[in-house]
């Protein structure tokens, strides 16, 4: 082929051949031709340019063969770097690319991409030109230009990089070899060094892969670097050698190395080097540290390398994290030479910051530092001691280069005040304080595992660290800093914030014994570092930020005083906690300043618990340095604080002294006393949360001077949360004036938002009380400074007004600051004293008032169009005007309203009191029923209780608008609450019970109801006493005519918690209605007086006349009616006529009766004639005046008090000298009233005069009353009078049946007269007889009309008397009614108490009035659903149930019979009539009476069973599922009977009709079919059932629950239908029971259940739990599951024939129980009797015998399964079993003790397991050895080589030899007591072993645990 010009035809047939048969190319011989084509052909000129086509024909074709093949020839490679050292014309074409890449794969060389490569020429296939993605500091511009233009050339297309792979893995070693013998003789080659030719640079740039490359190449570098015309292809070797560095062997380090050392000067080589410096640290990441490494060697040796601060540079911009790192471990490895390289090292260190323009990171290189090293040259050092002090000065040396020209200028600028760069300076305090922060971690940690330092250099090296050394500790070595800046750089450097590590490890180095930093040093630094780094506060830095609370403890502990430890105390002496009182007395200062700075956590626990510390806190807050603090303003508690004090002190001094004679005692053996003692003033003791200590005055002063010079108070001041200023000012609230919030206040420079609103508040009182304490008269002698002064307070008062106003009343108002500021000005208003009450008031009219007036004066106008009151009130517009208008008024209405209602009883200003009343009845919220009742009850005390105000308010003296507005304010409060409760309905709550013995329930003769208190209504009647105001009196009428209305009976009054009735109007408050001028309210109290309040009323003042003139026409009446009671209550009878006389002088009319009484001759009766005839009129005349008096009486008017006149008949304690001949006439007035009325109605007149039913209504009052006894007695005594009264009334009631009230009144009268008279003890009569009659007649003549009526006569009956003919004769008027088709209108309660009462009555007509109810309710049930026919029923018997334990405790006959009686079973067949399937009804209802469950333990009611196997039977599956569900949901409200619902279950599964249309013969193969099917909630539900049934029996007794457990594990089995699942949720949901209870009764229920599941379904529960394997009681349990199956192996396992088939089966048994005992010992050990019971009746026979018969083979089955089945096999519970076993195996080797050879493995596997028993229970085990130590010692004797054996019986007291098997029960006991406390010889040989030694066992157990558990 002609290279020059191929022919086309020819390699285009080529290509494609190839591209269809590639194979046929990977021939040897085509192979070798294609690689003669790529050699240089020495026939073509040299200098002609040859032609690439055929080249790279080749190089395709080639690529074409080999590309699926991995392995390639050797010849590839030496063709390819033939043509590198060559002409290159195949090798840089790009149309060979992919040939070239994968012969370089040989290099394994890592190429720079094309963008750092520097090749200057084009190649000659015109290909070859650098490309970059930015242009490369080095290229020239053309090249820049051009480099653009190959960007896409970097990138490999997917389908090349498919192609490019390792080609020669295989040849890789003679590759290499050929390749290095190549360059070796290139470069070995006797010519100049600038002769070498650029292809061979590009070439070894290609091979550097190798590391004998890098080392050759890197040799030359910097000579071909420098040679102008090798300089780009020497960049591209430099870089190639740079990124293939990476193997970190010895050679590649020597390449490091060497880089290193390369000089280069030219910018643009530098920049290039400096880029391959960083692939040089990317290439591996060891090369960081070696680089740095040979940096500073380099920088250190003599030739230098100028280049080397540029490299360190590079190197920390590169690794900004590890390299300060690298860098601090050559600084260390430099210091731990031989020589001394400190000052050496402080120069570098200062040249490198310096040349890397301070770019390092400080912390990590200080960390760096301080790393502990464990090689070799650091455990060996030789100056230790010198290593650490060096380190030490060069971590301060790096804290001090930290000082950037920033930073100093920002210092500079902040020492003058200004803020100026300030980011700086704090990123640059914080660096300073986190490496304070590791140093002082690096001297607790890693300096004392380095070298124990002596003490003096230890503390040196601390105190350099924290900057607190001197001064010239620095810079001694090499005098930097500068003497111009040294001062400067130490004060940057100390005045920096401390961190909470630091401090928290200062004080552990303190309280070390260790470490050479003593307590009180450590105190002292802490004090120190604490006030320094205070002493930098400022906003934007955290200068002693500490979270945790333990700092308190640490700093508490430094000051404990530690008595010398080789003295010994007395015994039993407990030295008291004492501190060095000179550390205790700087360690809450410390702590004080701590708090200061952290208040949200150490601040809240000082003030919550070290009292010492919050007295402190106090003190720095309020300025104020006494003792007690003067926040405690109670004398009382300060007189009690300074005592406790002295006390303390007192004890403290006793303790000292006794304390100092102990360890006197024990050193000197001196005697102590208060002179001689040294310690008394060194110590104090140490109770930092007991009160607090009077603090030393020089302490009280440091605290001041911390105040003043750190600000403490005001940063405690400021802390919100918690809020500590807020609890000072609430705690002394207005008890003290508070100067020092005023200080506060005004040094809180503007910031008044960080001060709570509270503060702002009581500074403006502070201010309002100085304003009012100096007068104006004083400003004449005021100096300027006192001027100035107080204008800058009047401003700060401006602009805090201005702030409380903006809170209030601007954009920002809010809620929470509106509530606050106004309840800290209302909470004073009811202070006790008048001057705090006063301030509050300027204090709300300044912060209220101006509000209106600042936008200008115009707003004066307006005024007009408020109310009158606030016109008349001037004073208090605050509140009546500019309150309401407040935008939040809404959320402060209610704290406003409180806070007046308070102050009300507390002011004493009547016009204040006037404007909080106004503002009451007009703004007082009384939404809420609550609010409403305290408003009325707090005016109504005001009215009541302060009479004085009121007096003074409203004085008849003179009129005055004023009080005529509170009056209407008043009366309108009252008018609204009356109404409102008028309103409320009877069964409302109205008032809480804890109030209810003042309340008192009304009823108006209208019908309204109402509850109050009994003081509002006493305030409203006095408000009446006062007169209609001039103003509105609408309210005064509405009042007057509720209490007081026209022509009817007052409401009557009863007391709500006895329900008596009450006193409405006592006789103070009649006495103030007949004074006022009102005439209703007079009459009202005139009424119903007795003569002996008559007479008190007389003798009172300030009546007027027209009330004294009815006064007396009472009189007149009283003796008319009882003179002799009248005249037994006048003590003085002249004064009283006199008195009478001087009245009608007055002009008051009437009392001439009483006056004729008081002068009529009574004394002349007991004295002589004589007298009599001197007074004015005689005997026979008042004789006569009586019956004309009572002549005149006998017409009775509407306006008679009938119960007075009913009391006069009847009289409660009748006289027996005083005749009833005046009765007579009165008795004969009433009939004939009476009487006139019923002829009247006889005659059609149905206008009648209501004296009929007003005699009713008195006789009912009198009878609701408590004489209501003793009237009834008086009716009966007086038949001859009370008989026609009554006769009468019951007349009137026939002839008005329609008046149903009447007839209602009358029944009830006539129940309660009847109670009276049906006592024993009351002797029969007419009045008895007669009532009697009318009850019966009334009950069965008169028709009910009304159902409801006759029901509450047929509740009455049966309440008050169990008369069976009136009850009988109700019930038939009831039914008759009923029958005849009236509406049944009763309401159920009604209905439910009547039957109640007719069951307990056992009345005949129950069954009748039920049929007729539940007939007639059919359409009552839609108003009262409980009218339900069923629901009454089930209402009857649920209450049945719930009543019966009650019943059964009372009496113990039977149940049902104590309460229904037979009357259950009618009861139970009405509800299956009604509804047949029990349940569905009414279901709540039903569900309580068949489910509810009673925990009094009671026994289940007769009906019980009968209604739940109804509702099983009867039932649809609906209304079972429901059922279902009910009980076994898990969220139920209540709790149902397990018992019932249990057995309902059981009933549910078991229904015949389930079973209906089965075949009725059980098939043999039959599956169990499952009934119920629950999901795992409900099942767990059930689960829960069966516990709580199982409790309720476990308390009686254990077995019993253990029975119930048993007999209710079918149902839950057949539940849970054997599904694996929901039986792993049960487990799961008891395993947690029982670790939640323990061993309580519902844990022990838990754990039965659980043993019982398991039993029957073993194989469910594999592994077994853990917690079963303590549990007892599983031997004695029901049946298992598996026992037949454990049987049939332990028979087959004692098998003795001998044939081989027994011998296999013997194997399989013994291997099986092996098994079970591993997986399953609870089911074996069941079986442990019958294997002892096994062991029997074997070792009679000889020895030959008993092996040939397998007993021996047995004997050792049994032992191996019994050791697999300890520990649980020692449980007491197997005793008896365990001892059968072993005897049997004593008397085994007693038998055969000849044949010991034999048994030499038995004998020590039972000795082993004796062992273990005595390990696992040594009281058990012991006992049973020590019967039978003899044949123990005889095996001894004959196995003397069994050591373990003969320990066990070193322990055993040797028994008598009297008998061994024998022994006696007495014996026994003795031998267990001594057994009990047998000392037990521990050998060596028996150590436990541990559990590493333990593990691999246990492993393997528990894989066999499991493999066995499966296979059973």
């Amino acid at each position: 082929m002609n290279r020059a010009k191929p022919d086309t035809t020819l390699y285009l047939s080529l290509m494609y051949l190839a591209k269809i048969k590639p194979n046929i190319f990977a021939t040897e011989g085509v192979i070798e031709a294609l690689c003669s084509l790529l050699r240089r052909d020495a026939s073509i000129n040299f200098k002609a340019k040859g032609n690439s086509l055929v080249s790279v024909l080749a190089c395709n074709l080639l690529m074409a063969a080999y590309e699926e093949d991995e392995n390639w020839p050797e010849i590839f490679v030496k063709v390819y770097i033939e043509d590198s050292l060559g002409e290159r014309i195949w090798v840089d074409s790009p149309h060979c690319k992919t040939f070239v890449d994968n012969i370089q794969t040989a290099f394994n060389t890592k190429m720079p991409p094309k963008s750092m490569l520097l090749h200057g020429e084009v190649g000659r296939s015109g290909g070859d030109l650098s490309a970059g993605s930015s242009p490369h500091p080095s290229m020239t511009e053309e090249e820049d230009s051009q480099s653009e233009l190959l960007i896409a050339e970097e990138k490999m297309s997917p389908e090349q990089e498919g192609q490019l792979m390792p080609r020669y893995d295989d040849l890789a070693e003679s590759v290499e070899e050929y390749v290095l013998d190549m360059l070796r003789d290139q470069l070995n080659r006797r010519q100049p060094m600038d002769n070498v030719s650029r292809n061979l640079l590009r070439l070894l740039t290609a091979t550097c892969g190798y590391k004998e490359v890098r080392q050759m190449a890197v040799q030359r570098l910097e000579m071909w670097l420098q040679n102008p015309k090798l300089t780009k292809p020497a960049q591209d070797l430099l870089m190639s050698v740079c990124m293939n560095c990476n193997t970190h062997s010895s050679e590649d380090m020597e390449v490091i190395s060497n880089l290193i050392k390369i000089r280069l000067k030219p910018k643009v080589l530098l920049n290039h080097y400096m880029l391959c410096v960083r692939e040089l640290l990317n290439a591996h990441r060891d090369n960081l540290g070696t680089t740095i490494k040979f940096v500073i060697f380099n920088e250190l040796s003599n030739a230098r390398n100028p280049n080397n601060m540029q490299i360190l540079y590079t190197v920390l911009q590169h690794s900004s994290e590890q390299a300060p790192k690298y860098l601090a471990m050559v600084f260390q490895d430099l210091l731990t030479t031989k020589d001394d390289y400190l000052r050496a090292s402080r120069a570098l260190l200062r040249e490198i910051i310096k040349q890397t323009k301070h770019e390092i990171n400080f912390q990590a290189f200080c960390l760096g530092l301080m790393q502990e090293r464990k090689e070799a040259q650091y455990t060996e050092m030789e100056f230790k001691e010198r290593f650490v002090i060096h380190i030490t000065d060069l971590l301060a040396v790096s804290m001090m280069l930290g000082i950037t020209a920033q930073v100093k200028e920002a210092g500079i600028a902040w020492d003058k005040g200004e803020k100026k760069n300030l980011e700086v300076l704090r990123s640059f305090q914080n660096q300073i304080a986190a490496i304070q922060r590791d140093a002082v971690w690096w001297l607790h940690t890693v300096v004392p595992s380095i070298s124990k330092l002596a003490p003096k250099d230890y503390v040196h090296c601390l105190h350099k660290v924290l900057f607190t050394e001197q001064p010239e500790t620095y810079y001694k070595w090499d005098n930097w800093p500068p003497e111009s800046d040294r001062n400067f750089f130490l004060r940057l450097c100390s005045e920096v914030p401390i961190l909470e590590d630091t401090l928290m490890r200062i004080l552990v180095i303190g309280l070390s014994r260790d470490l050479p930093l003593g307590p009180a040093d450590a105190m002292e630094l802490a004090d120190h570092l604490v006030k320094r780094a205070a002493a930098v506060q400022a906003d934007d830095v955290e200068v002693l930020r500490v979270e945790r609370i333990q700092l308190i403890d640490a700093v508490l502990n430094l000051c404990t005083y530690h008595h010398p430890e080789n003295i010994q105390l007395p015994p039993g002496y407990q030295p008291p906690n004492l501190a060095i009182s000179t550390l205790y007395w700087k360690a809450w200062p410390l702590l004080l300043v701590v708090a200061a700075f952290n208040p949200e956590n150490i601040g809240l626990a000082a003030w919550e618990e070290y009292p010492s510390l919050k007295m402190l806190m106090e003190m720095v807050m309020t300025n104020n340095y006494s003792y007690p603090q003067c926040t405690l303003t109670d004398e009382e508690t300060r007189t009690e604080m300074i005592n406790r004090e002295l006390q303390i002190s007192q004890r403290e001094k006793q303790e000292i002294l006794a304390f100092e004679g102990h360890l006197a005692a024990a050193s000197t053996k001196q005697t102590i006393t208060e002179s001689s003692s040294l310690l008394l003033s060194q110590l104090t003791s140490l109770d930092p949360q007991g009160p607090p200590r009077r603090p030393p005055p020089h302490v009280l002063e440091q605290v001041k001077s911390l105040n003043q010079s750190l600000r403490l108070g005001h940063l405690l001041c400021r802390s919100r949360h918690p809020d500590f200023l807020l609890n000072i000012i609430q705690r002394q609230a207005s008890s003290q004036s508070m100067p020092w919030l005023a200080d506060l206040v005004q040094s809180s420079e503007g910031s008044l938002d960080v001060l709570p609103v509270q503060c702002l508040c009581e500074f403006l009182l502070h201010d309002a009380a100085d304003e009012s304490t100096s007068g104006e008269e004083e400003e004449e002698g005021e100096s300027k400074e006192q001027r100035a002064k107080k204008r800058q307070r009047q401003q700060k008062q401006r602009q805090l007004l201005g702030r409380l106003q903006d809170l209030l009343l601007g954009p920002k108002a809010d809620e929470q600051t509106t509530c606050e500021v106004l309840d800290y000005f209302l909470r004073r208003l009811s202070s006790s004293q008048v001057a705090s009450r006063v301030l509050a008031m300027k204090g709300l009219s300044l912060v209220l008032s101006e509000g209106g007036l600042r936008d200008g004066e115009e707003k004066d106008h307006p005024m007009e169009e408020d109310s009158g009151d606030s016109e008349l009130l001037q004073g208090y517009q605050w509140l009546l005007r500019d309150l309401p208008r407040l935008p939040l008024f809404d959320s402060v209405r209610a704290t406003t309203a409180l806070a007046l209602q308070q102050a009300i009883h507390m002011e004493t200003d009547p016009q204040t009191i006037s404007a909080y009343l106004v503002y009451l009845s007009q703004h007082a919220p009384v939404e809420e029923q609550g609010q409403h009742n305290d408003l009325a009850l707090d005016v109504a005390r005001l009215i009541v209780e302060r009479s004085t105000i009121m007096s003074h308010l409203f004085s008849k003296l003179s009129y005055c608008a004023e009080s005529d507005a509170v009056l209407v304010a008043l009366l309108s409060i009252f008018s609204r609450y009356i109404k409102r409760m008028r309103q409320s309905k009877e069964g409302e709550e109205v008032y809480s019970w804890s109030e209810s013995q003042d309340q008192v329930f009304l009823r108006w003769t209208s019908g309204e109801t109402a509850t109050m208190h009994i003081l509002v209504v006493h305030a409203m009647v006095i408000l009446l006493t006062l007169g209609p105001p001039q103003a509105g009196d609408g309210d005064f009428y509405t009042l007057l005519d509720i209490w007081f209305p026209e022509k009817k009976p007052l409401p009557t009054a009863f007391l709500v918690d006895t329900s008596e009735e009450a006193l409405l109007l006592p006789d103070w408050l009649k006495l103030r209605m007949i004074r006022s001028e009102v005439p209703r309210l007079v009459d009202a109290a005139l009424q119903d007086l007795e003569p002996q309040q008559l007479l008190l009323f007389v003798q009172s003042f300030g009546i007027p006349v027209s009330s004294m003139s009815k006064l007396l026409q009472y009189l007149d009446q009283a003796v008319s009616h009882d003179p002799q009671t009248l005249e037994q209550n006048i003590m003085d009878k002249n004064y009283m006529a006199h008195l009478v006389e001087v009245q009608h002088e007055r002009g008051a009319t009437g009392g001439q009766t009483f006056h004729s009484l008081l002068t009529a001759s009574l004394p002349a009766r007991r004295d002589s004639a004589e007298t009599a005839k001197s007074k004015s009129s005689p005997e026979n005349s008042q004789g006569q005046s009586r019956i004309r008096a009572l002549s005149q009486v006998r017409v009775l008017g509407p306006e008679d008090d009938l119960a007075g006149i009913f009391l006069q008949l009847f009289p409660l304690n009748p006289d027996p000298r005083w005749q009833n001949s005046n009765l007579r006439p009165l008795a004969l007035a009433l009939q004939q009233a009476l009487g006139q009325e019923l002829a009247r109605i006889r005659q059609g007149n149905v206008q009648v005069t209501g004296i009929t039913a007003r005699l009713l209504q008195a006789v009912a009052a009198l009878m609701n009353s408590p004489h209501s006894g003793a009237l009834v007695m008086a009716m009966h005594r007086n038949h001859f009078i009370s008989c026609p009264l009554m006769r009468q009334l019951y007349q009137y009631q026939r002839c008005m049946p329609q008046d149903t009230a009447f007839s209602s009144l009358f029944f009830k009268v006539l129940m309660q007269m009847l109670q009276w008279l049906d006592n024993p003890a009351v002797e029969d009569g007419p009045l008895r007889a007669q009532l009697k009659a009318f009850a019966v007649q009334y009950s069965s003549r008169h028709r009910i009309s009304d159902i409801r009526g006759g029901f509450l006569h047929l509740t009455e009956a049966l309440t008050f008397r169990h008369d069976p003919d009136l009850i009988s004769s109700t019930v038939r008027a009831i039914i008759a009614t009923l029958k005849s088709g009236e509406k049944c209108n009763v309401e159920p309660e009604l209905i439910s108490k009547v039957l109640q009462g007719l069951i307990e009555t056992h009345s005949p007509y129950l069954e009748e009035l039920l049929t007729v109810l539940f007939s007639a309710t059919v359409e009552s049930t839609a108003r009262f659903p409980a009218m339900k026919p069923i629901a009454v029923v089930s209402s009857l018997l649920l209450q049945d149930k719930e009543e019966t334990p009650v019943k059964k405790e009372l009496d113990s006959c039977s149940t049902e019979a104590a309460w229904l009686g037979p009357s259950s079973g009618l009861l139970n067949d009405w509800l299956e009539m009604l509804d047949p399937e029990v349940i569905s009804s009414c279901p709540d209802l039903q569900q309580k009476l068949l489910f509810s469950w009673n925990k009094a333990g009671s026994q289940v009611p007769s009906f019980h069973p009968y209604l739940l196997a109804l509702l099983t039977h009867q039932s649809s599956w609906t209304t079972l599922h429901q059922c279902i569900r009910l009980l076994l949901c898990r969220n139920r409200e209540q709790r149902f009977d397990p018992t019932a619902s249990l057995d309902f279950l059981w009933a549910c599964i078991h229904i015949p009709r389930i079973w209906q249309g089965r075949d009725q013969r059980t098939p043999q193969k039959r599956r169990e079919e499952f009934v119920l099917h629950l999901k795992s909630s409900e099942l767990i539900s059930l689960v829960e059932l069966i516990l709580a049934e199982a409790e309720t029996r476990y308390q009686n007794t254990e077995e019993a629950s253990c029975t119930l457990i048993q007999s209710r594990l079918p149902l839950l089995l057949s539940c849970s239908h054997g599904d694996l699942e929901s039986i792993k949720k049960v487990t799961e949901y008891l395993t947690n029971c029982i670790q939640q209870w323990g061993s309580s009764s519902v844990g022990k229920c838990c754990q039965d259940l659980l043993l019982q599941i398991y039993l029957q379904l073993p194989e469910l529960l594999v592994p077994m739990p853990e917690m079963l394997l303590t549990s007892e009681g599983a031997r004695d349990s029901s049946t298992c599951k598996l026992d037949a199956l454990v049987h049939r192996f332990i028979n087959l396992l004692a098998d003795t024939s001998d044939s081989k088939s027994s011998e296999s089966r013997v194997w399989d048994a013994n291997m099986a129980c092996r098994k079970l005992a591993v997986a399953h010992p609870i089911l074996l050990l069941r079986h442990l009797p019958m294997m002892a019971a096994l062991l029997h009746g074997r070792v009679h026979l000889n020895f030959q015998e008993f092996r040939q018969q397998n007993h021996l083979t047995f004997f050792i089955h049994v032992l191996g399964i019994l050791e697999l089945l300890q520990p649980q096999v020692f449980q007491n519970e197997h005793q008896a079993a365990l001892w059968d076993c072993l005897l049997s195996f004593i008397r085994l080797l007693l038998n055969y003790r000849k044949s010991s050879r034999h048994l030499a493995a038995f004998i020590s596997k039972f000795v082993q397991f004796i062992h273990k028993y005595i390990t696992c229970n040594a009281q058990a085990a012991v006992s049973f050895l020590q019967k039978h130590s003899d044949p123990l010692h005889d095996l001894s004797s004959d196995n003397s080589d069994l050591a373990m054996l003969k320990s066990l019986l070193a322990g055993l007291s040797l028994p008598s030899k009297s008998g061994i098997l024998d022994r006696g029960s007495d014996e026994e006991k003795d031998d267990e007591a001594a057994a009990g406390s047998l000392p037990l010889v521990s050998v060596s040989l028996f150590t436990p072993l541990t559990p590493a030694e333990m593990a691999p066992y246990m492993k393997r157990l528990s894989r066999g645990q499991t493999v066995e558990g499966g296979k059973t």
